[in-house]
């Protein structure tokens, strides 16, 4: 088996950085074997297993080492302490795979760690919404958006994306509604990972199977976006629910089916699956004409009223014209002399 030791400088690290100074004589040994999880659990041979160690979820790296041919791994001479939390993880193409917490202490000794890795998928994305809440708060000059979404990866591969030239892979992008203030995520891991790019905010995380909530809120202000909101879905997206705050109903049109209880009005496209692409469109209030619009029409009632004042003028021009022969026929007969 391959093993893995925590050096002397790591392991006085760990000691400052956990125990200050209180000593320790007692050690332990986390054990474990890395698995593929896209190959029914076929063990992984010579790949790197990190070894994380901290307290209140703040981890430093303290030990590497690999795999042996059986997929085992084993990192030993470790302090038993209760305050340490220990964490260990697989590396495979570029992404972290972490393992389950640990903590050793006199009367646990040895930990066993199961580790499952993916096969990496770099082409077409498989990522979809499970469930898509939108809620808007509207206010007095400002609409507040706060986004949930389930999304899910149901394949057995990461999903990590095509890499562009020397810039970083985008496996997810979502495209905000114009207009919009600053994006701020719940997780701050997830605020980290994205950013703004073309209107939009995307990110190079990658995606294991599974579910990943993600939560992330915006501000449009009412006047700059004439009270429209405009969300492209970008992955396909089951159970899209829109909620508004507070239920103004008879002031809101949307283009997804409506329904309303006392508190809340409710947008909602809960049995079929909206494509990528699908733009979900909201008025809230009546649409302000722009400037162009009444240009054009402007110029059509102007072009209206030209044509009407030149018909009138060629039909009064005409009727003068049919009066003068017969008046000057008149004339001549009775200034004719006689015979």
């Amino acid at each position: 088996m391959v093993g893995g030791c925590i050096s002397a400088m790591l392991l006085s690290f760990l000691l400052a950085f956990v125990l200050g100074d209180a000593p320790f004589g007692e050690t332990g040994t986390i054990q474990g074997i890395v698995v593929n999880g896209s190959q029914r659990g076929e063990p992984i041979a010579d790949i790197d297993v990190q070894l994380r160690a901290g307290m209140h979820g703040v981890f430093e790296s303290v030990a590497t080492t690999k795999t042996d041919f059986y997929g085992k791994f084993e990192f030993e001479n470790l302090p038993l302490e209760s305050r340490i939390i220990y964490l260990p993880g697989a590396n495979r193409a570029g992404v972290h795979y972490p393992g389950q917490r640990v903590q050793l202490e006199p009367d646990s000794r040895t930990a066993y760690v199961k580790i499952v890795a993916y096969d990496a998928n770099l082409n077409v994305s498989p990522l979809e919404a499970e469930r898509h809440d939108i809620l808007i708060d509207v206010h007095t000059n400002v609409v507040e958006v706060t986004e949930s979404m389930l999304i899910s990866n149901p394949s057995r591969t990461t999903y990590v994306g095509q890499p562009r030239n020397d810039e970083p892979p985008v496996t997810l992008r979502l495209s905000i509604p114009q207009h919009f203030d600053r994006v701020t995520f719940e997780n701050e891991f997830y605020g980290r990972r994205f950013r703004i790019v073309d209107g939009g905010v995307e990110t190079d995380i990658p995606w294991p199977p599974g579910d990943t909530q993600l939560r992330f809120s915006y501000r449009i202000p009412l006047e700059a976006s004439g009270g429209r909101f405009q969300r492209m879905l970008n992955i396909p997206s089951s159970d899209v629910r829109i909620r508004m705050r507070p239920n103004v109903a008879q002031t809101v049109s949307c283009n997804l089916p409506k329904s309303t209880n006392s508190d809340e009005l409710l947008f909602a496209a809960v049995d079929r699956k909206l494509p990528p692409g699908f733009i979900i469109e909201l008025q809230i209030g009546q649409p302000p004409i722009p400037w162009n619009r009444f240009a054009r029409w402007g110029s059509l009632v102007t072009l209206a009223a030209l044509v009407l004042a030149t018909l009138l003028f060629n039909h009064r021009r005409g009727r003068s014209g049919q009066r003068r022969p017969a008046e000057d026929s008149r004339q001549f007969s009775a200034n004719r002399p006689a015979a």
